[in-house]
């Protein structure tokens, strides 16, 4: 057995305190002995535990992390108070994150956990001119063809005997596949380990194998995320723990209850690179704050997850392919294929080590990119659901206009219509982030965007202004994630909703009555000095958003989170039984217009960085009194309804109070 740390650079020879300063070749004993991070064994192979005090009769347990029910027991077959204890990989084991336990003499020693890596060592023939080549197996040994592997350049799939090769440069230092449909691979800290890395030169060769294990995956579910911006500032660790990570928690729960695959794709900005360095935290932090967690997630990059002290667009990502893997890389599952696509281009000028520069952006996908695309799509039959991760969206927000709503392409028009073209014969979802807004987008009859308003809300800003009271994103949607169900009713069903952290999943609307949202200086501006000294009453007004003026026409306003043309709106008035005519408008929520640019008006400060957006997925209906109670019903496309009984007047400070909101 090999032992060595990819995070903490932990001493191969068990690390931690294991050796002692005054004989540094002794071998620790087995009852001091810590794992590191990574644990490597041989696939159907003999290890070796580097450490003395062992016995014959004495043995190893890894108990999975995720499942206290999986438990691997390991007798030690052999010792070598100079080598160490020799065990047997367990059959049909491919590895993961394990507790270790030692039993010696019949007392357990804890010697920690680790993400144990199976690595098969089977030498298979080189190809001259094939400087990568390697097998892909499952957990007994038997080869498993037709499997997609990539640098992130060229494509190919495995042969009849699971074996590939490429002829590769080595530029990105990994090679991945694209795990099949029915299989999984390994999971270390949340990252699956569908890639291995490379450290030779483009002249040397290298073989990396892959081991998978089966999983029934068919019926899945997959949460998707975006725009953490993690910075260790605005409070945003603490936010993020009890807020995002306890509601992830919960999901992996419910899905272990009810025998569901569960997986996640993380969308970019993940971190912020103007902090990486001001506040020490960098992908490295992220890998760390997420390493408690069991479920398999799936990363790419954001604008802000490239290194500020580096110019170049592909040199900055390096710190990611680092502690994250591949930026863009495809995987299947179930009946699903789905494609995670890094689309930022990004600038520095001026940016060198020690030095950050001026931080931009475009949206784009590189022509390697493209190229890897286009053969990562000949391999998949036409007619297949195929999801595509980006972070910049790749349609913007839709708009009323002229009565009508509209909305435009975000990507380039040349990179645009060559993904419209490699997509045409499939049915899409894209999923994307970047906005920190929700917005779903009906490209074509085959063809949808799903835009994911952002974990951090307003960049953890109403958290922090509200003591974690309240998370909002810029058009009042709660902070939250995507959740698709796939798979439920046929392979290739695919249902989803917008879940709030810490919501209910039937917490899809929020109604205002806007004969109740006045929005004052004295009530939500209380420390604005000197007759509103460095915030103007013009500005002032300018970012109450129209709330600043009483209204009495016995107005609501229903702010539908992830609407789309295919929902419903109705309002139906419980005293006279009429139903109201709804119009939807273009406006701003009210209670984001609070905890947002109130707070930072009430600070002193004019700097409204992420104020109220303008958003669409709005409605009004007008009431016969300022009293009447109303039934308000959303439906969405799956015939799904969402009730609220609303008890009127409301109030908007209750509501802003209140846990519901």
């Amino acid at each position: 057995m090999q032992l060595r740390s990819r995070y903490a650079r932990r001493s191969c020879r068990g690390g931690g305190g294991n050796l002692d300063p005054d004989e540094p070749d002794k071998l620790p004993d087995v009852a001091a002995y810590k794992v590191p991070d990574v644990v490597e064994m041989g696939f159907a192979d003999t290890f070796l535990l580097p450490c003395s005090g062992a016995g014959t009769d004495d043995y190893l347990l890894l108990t999975a992390r995720s499942d206290a029910s999986e438990i691997h027991r390991m007798p030690v077959t052999e010792v070598d108070q100079t080598q160490g204890a020799s065990l047997q990989t367990p059959a049909g084991f491919i590895g993961g994150m394990y507790d270790f336990t030692f039993y010696k003499n019949g007392k357990a020693l804890d010697l920690g956990t680790a993400f144990v890596d199976v690595v098969d060592r089977t030498d298979v023939p080189q190809v001259p001119g094939s400087t990568v080549y390697g097998r892909v197996i499952d957990h007994t040994g038997k080869p498993i063809a037709g499997v997609s592997i990539s640098d992130g350049v060229f494509v190919t799939a495995t042969d009849d005997e699971g074996r590939y090769y490429l002829s590769s440069l080595k530029q990105r230092g990994y090679v991945f596949i694209t795990v099949p449909a029915g299989y999984r691979a390994a999971v270390n800290r949340t990252i699956p380990q569908f890639f291995r890395r490379l450290s030779g030169s483009p002249q040397t060769y290298e073989q990396r194998s892959f081991v998978l294990a089966p999983e029934a995956n068919e019926r899945h579910r997959m949460i998707v995320f975006t725009d953490t911006h993690l910075a260790n500032r605005t409070n945003d660790i603490h936010q993020f723990e009890n807020g995002f990570k306890a509601d992830l928690r919960k999901q992996i729960a419910q899905a272990k209850a009810e025998g569901v695959s569960l997986y996640a794709m993380a969308l970019g900005d993940l971190t912020w690179d103007e902090y990486w360095y001001k506040n020490s935290y960098q992908p490295s932090h992220y890998v760390r704050q997420m390493a408690d967690l069991d479920i398999p997630i799936y990363n790419i990059p954001g604008n802000h997850d490239n290194d500020p002290y580096v110019a170049d667009d592909f040199e900055s990502e390096n710190p990611w392919r680092e502690n994250l893997g591949p930026t863009y890389y495809s995987f299947d599952i179930g009946d699903i294929h789905y494609i995670q696509l890094d689309n930022t281009l990004f600038t520095n000028t001026g940016g060198a080590q020690g030095t950050v520069g001026k931080l931009d952006y475009t949206e784009g996908l590189t022509a390697d990119q493209l190229r890897w695309l286009e053969a990562d799509l000949q391999r998949v039959p036409a007619g297949k659901t195929v999801f595509v991760g980006m972070h910049i969206q790749f349609t913007n927000r839709y708009r009323i206009a002229d009565g009508k709503l509209s909305w435009s392409y975000a990507m380039p028009a040349d990179c645009r219509a060559k993904m419209l073209d490699l997509l045409a014969p499939y049915t899409v979802h894209f999923v994307t982030g970047h906005t920190h807004i929700n917005y779903a987008n009906r490209i074509t009859e085959r063809m949808t965007e799903h835009n994911i308003a952002a974990v951090c809300a307003t960049w953890w800003w109403t958290g922090n202004y509200t003591n974690g009271r309240t998370q909002m994103c810029r058009d009042g949607a709660p902070a939250g994630y995507g959740l698709f169900e796939i798979g439920t009713a046929g392979a290739d069903d695919v249902q989803w909703h917008y879940q709030g952290i810490g919501k209910a999943a039937d917490y899809q609307f929020r109604a205002y009555d806007l004969n109740r949202c006045l929005i004052t200086r004295d009530k939500y501006c209380p420390d604005i000095k000197n007759n509103f000294g460095t915030v103007s009453a013009e500005f002032f007004a300018q970012y109450a958003n129209g709330y600043d003026r009483p209204r009495s026409d016995n107005a609501v306003l229903i702010n539908v989170f992830n609407w789309n043309e295919k929902w419903k709106v109705e309002v139906r008035e419980v005293e006279t039984g009429n139903r109201l005519p709804v119009e939807q408008v273009d406006t701003y929520d009210p209670l984001h217009t609070i905890h947002f640019n109130m707070n930072r008006m009430n600070t002193n400060s004019t700097a409204m960085t992420f104020p109220t957006l303008l958003t669409s997925h709005m409605f009004e209906a007008v009431c016969s009194s300022p009293t009447t109670t109303l039934e308000i019903t959303v439906t969405d496309e799956f015939g799904r309804s969402y009730t609220e009984t609303m008890s009127r007047p409301r109030e908007l400070y209750d509501m802003s109070v209140s846990p519901q909101w």
